[in-house]
């Protein structure tokens, strides 16, 4: 098996074809030769991620205490779910002159979907040292290379030493399982000269070494290393010699396992003899992921940004034994599995084509949830421990059964969709009759935007339902349950309705936040208060104050109002679009709702999180604003959105966004791909996936400005599909082609008043119902008039 990564690489390789390996690597090329810093933001983070570890520092070179979970202790090297290292810091001194330089600070910061380099320049005369790492997936480990370069006229012998600082500690909420960090021993090991640290009391440890015999030595009472955790300091000196004009590689492997010593050793010893193979591959896999669902729009700037969201959701995917692998939330806060994100980074990744982590996520979500309710209830979050940090707002159970809909509409995996189906069904079963005991189809509960008070029957929660609803109906479809999928259907169509009914204030312009009392109107204003004042008087700012005083007032105004059941405005929440977002508003009303967002509620990036506060915006409001407006056809409204995320990349971390607009909270966002992929994906090219029935419907909506553009080897089922619109002299030609026969295919839009339209050679009639074919390679030529 150690063999495997090669012979799978050389495998996928053959059984590939050249055509599509050479469109792929050709399409890749701009995101794997990366983006660099230009030697700002030294300070900030960045990631070295793969499926199994991953190592943060800061983008000089160091790896100062970093984050809150556990505090001062999330960056670092990680082999989910312990820290194997806090870091490693080096200095090479000249043997000839004595001259010492540490490798304090990086010049300059370059940031690949499948590693890192970090340039320090020249620093001994005549010597530039650059330091290269990754995370091979599959592998509980990383590489590092520190490249010599030489550029004198003389032979240069230099004496390399680098320190280690261990800290093998758990993750976020271990204590709950009774698992605490224990101080750790080190020790060298002449045999194989490398370091082997362990936990003093858990089955955890750490091996590094070199790759090479470079005349490794242990260094005697290294300096000590200042940061958080209860780990030891090591040091070893290397013997490194660079012929003129030329460069030498020093490669150091950190290799670590939670389980035993032999495993850490069988990951050492693998990585240290195929890291080349295993970079290889690296770079093989995501240069298919850039190529799966490639994409050439007339706006640059957007079509890069669409291909780093893809490569960052890569990031996040964590594989731990005895849990399981999906894609986790955020970097460096959130390196766990959540209900909510992982709902919309699924339909992210479904619509880029990555169905297979889609379909891992959901059963993660699934099987963590019935191990820690039982009752159909989807869990909120939980840590690569196990360790659950909370049951699960209301509306997660909606958006996991929705996305499982959503899962069988891309895939037409019928097995997928009769294993998950019962569960859709028990989630179903704990909305409407564990939380709706009045039966009025609003399930109660917090939903999305966790405010102190916010416990009612919240719009978010009831329209999630509706479409989980309709998900399970449309599952229930395929998979022959014809008497069921009605009853859903006609639920889903009851519960759309009493949303537009009690839930549209037209007063307001707007849905209300919930259905409630007024009790629970005032209720939600008191929480709100209380909510602020936990930071203590002496941090409230004079926003705080405001927000504190406008809270004050709205109970005032509560009290005054007769006492009834019906929807109220306590927050101003950006979920008061859920109903755009997925379609169910009437159409006039809607556009009202999204011109007044639009003016009123909106800051430089996208909505506001809560229009009372008037602060905060995060990529997943803006990308659901993203999404409503699509839904209507307002599609340059929709780039609107989706350009406010575009703005803010690279701001920290080069490739990434930010999950708080502009450039703070998480680094890395996997839901930040919903705002990007899904209205692109979704609405411009107009992919609407029915691959049970091996059915896709085209119905593209045009930016202003826009008239050439493609999408190819979307998967969608079994089946790979390629689409363009092209303006030619002739008219305007659309390309439908796939890799697989015996699927139908159907072009929609509005009709060109007076045009004539040919397929395939052939007159055709443009109906209400579009164009239907179902060849392999489709044209459809339109000729003004």
């Amino acid at each position: 098996m150690k063999g495997a990564p090669r012979f799978v690489l050389l495998i996928g390789l053959v059984l590939a074809s050249p055509r599509l390996l050479a469109s792929q690597q050709d399409y890749a090329t701009p995101a794997m030769a990366g983006i660099s810093n230009h030697g700002h933001n030294g300070g900030e983070p960045y990631v070295t991620a793969g499926d199994r570890a991953y190592l943060i520092g800061t983008q000089d070179g160091n790896f100062p205490d970093l984050g809150d979970h556990v505090p001062g202790e999330m960056g670092g090297l990680w082999v989910h779910p312990i820290k194997l290292i806090d870091g490693f810091w080096a200095r090479v001194t000249d043997s000839v002159t004595g001259q010492v330089a540490p490798l304090s600070k990086s010049t300059e910061f370059v940031n690949y979907p499948f590693g890192n380099r970090l340039r320090y320049g020249s620093v001994l005369d005549g010597v530039e040292i650059e330091r290269f790492q990754f995370s091979p997936d599959g592998q509980a480990g990383v590489i590092v290379q520190f490249i010599f370069t030489n550029s004198s006229d003389r032979q240069r012998q230099l004496s390399f030493q680098l320190s280690v600082k261990t800290d093998l500690t758990p993750v976020w909420l271990s204590e709950k399982l009774g698992v605490k960090d224990a101080p750790d021993l080190v020790a060298w090991e002449p045999k194989n000269s490398r370091y082997a640290a362990r936990d003093t009391q858990h089955p955890w440890f750490a091996l590094w070494g070199a790759a090479a015999s470079a005349g490794g030595q242990p260094v005697a009472d290294p300096l000590p290393i200042k940061t958080a955790g209860k780990g030891l300091a090591a040091a070893a000196r290397y013997n490194i010699s660079v012929q003129p004009h030329q460069s030498s590689t020093l490669t150091f492997v950190v290799a670590g396992s939670a389980r035993s010593r032999k495993e850490a050793e069988s990951t050492y010893t693998f990585l240290l003899r195929n890291h080349p193979a295993l970079l290889a591959k690296k770079k093989a896999h995501y240069a298919a992921l850039l190529g799966r669902g490639r994409i050439t729009i007339p706006d640059q700037r957007l079509q890069q940004v669409y291909d780093w969201v893809r490569i960052n959701s890569e990031w996040l995917v964590r594989e731990v034994p005895g849990i399981g692998r999906g894609v986790t939330a955020g970097f460096m806060e959130y390196p766990w599995w959540f209900g909510t994100d992982g709902a919309y980074s699924v339909q992210a990744l479904l619509a880029a084509g990555d169905a297979d982590i889609a379909r891992q996520t959901l059963r993660l979500l699934r099987r963590q949830s019935a191990e820690f309710n039982g009752n159909g209830r989807i869990i909120h979050e939980v840590s690569t421990y196990g360790a659950l940090s909370h049951p699960g707002n209301t509306q997660e159970t909606a958006q996991f059964i929705m996305t499982v809909g959503k899962t069988v509409e891309w895939t037409g995996d019928l097995a997928f969709a009769r294993e998950m189906y019962p569960a859709m069904q028990q989630g179903l079963t704990w909305l409407l009759k564990d939380m709706d005991p009045d039966g009025n189809l609003f399930p109660g509960g917090y939903g999305i935007t966790e405010i102190l008070g916010l416990n009612a029957e919240l719009i978010d929660v009831a329209v999630y339902t509706g479409q989980a609803l309709l998900a399970t109906a449309k599952v229930a479809g395929v998979l022959g349950k014809q008497t069921e999928a009605g009853r859903y259907r006609h639920l889903a169509s009851k519960l759309e309705q009493r949303i537009n009914q009690r839930l549209w204030l037209e007063d307001e312009v707007s849905y209300a936040d919930f259905y409630g009392t007024r009790d629970q109107a005032i209720g939600a204003a008191e929480g709100a208060i209380e909510q602020i004042n936990l930071q203590g008087p002496d941090k409230l700012t004079p926003r705080d104050r405001d927000r504190v005083a406008y809270y004050q007032r709205l109970k005032t105004k509560l009290a005054a109002l007769p006492d009834t059941t019906r929807g109220w405005i306590a927050n101003k929440n950006w979920v008061v679009a859920t109903p755009l977002e997925v379609g169910i508003a009437p159409r006039e009303r809607a556009i009202r709702v999204l011109d007044r967002i639009r003016q009123t509620d909106v800051g430089e990036y996208g909505p506001y999180l809560s229009a009372v506060d008037r602060q905060a915006m995060m990529t997943i409001s803006t990308g659901v604003l993203a999404v409503a407006e699509a839904q209507y056809g307002r599609i340059d409204q929709s780039l609107w959105y989706t350009t406010g995320i575009v703005e803010t990349f690279n701001r920290k971390l080069p490739g990434s966004i930010s999950e708080m607009m502009p450039d703070y909270g998480c680094f890395v966002q996997a839901w930040t791909m919903y705002g990007v992929v899904v209205p692109l994906v979704e609405n411009v090219f107009g992919v609407k996936p029915d691959a049970p029935n091996k059915t896709v419907v085209f119905e593209p909506q045009l930016p202003s400005g826009w008239e050439d553009m493609s999408i190819e080897d979307l998967p969608v089922g079994t089946n790979l599909i390629s689409f363009s619109r092209t303006e030619t002299g002739e008219g305007i030609q659309y390309r439908i082609d796939a890799q697989q026969s015996g699927w139908s295919f159907v072009l929609k839009g509005d009709p060109l008043p007076g045009a004539r339209y040919y397929l395939n050679g052939g007159a055709v009639a443009f109906t209400s119902s579009g164009i239907r074919m179902s060849g392999r390679r489709n044209n459809v030529l339109v000729v003004p008039q």
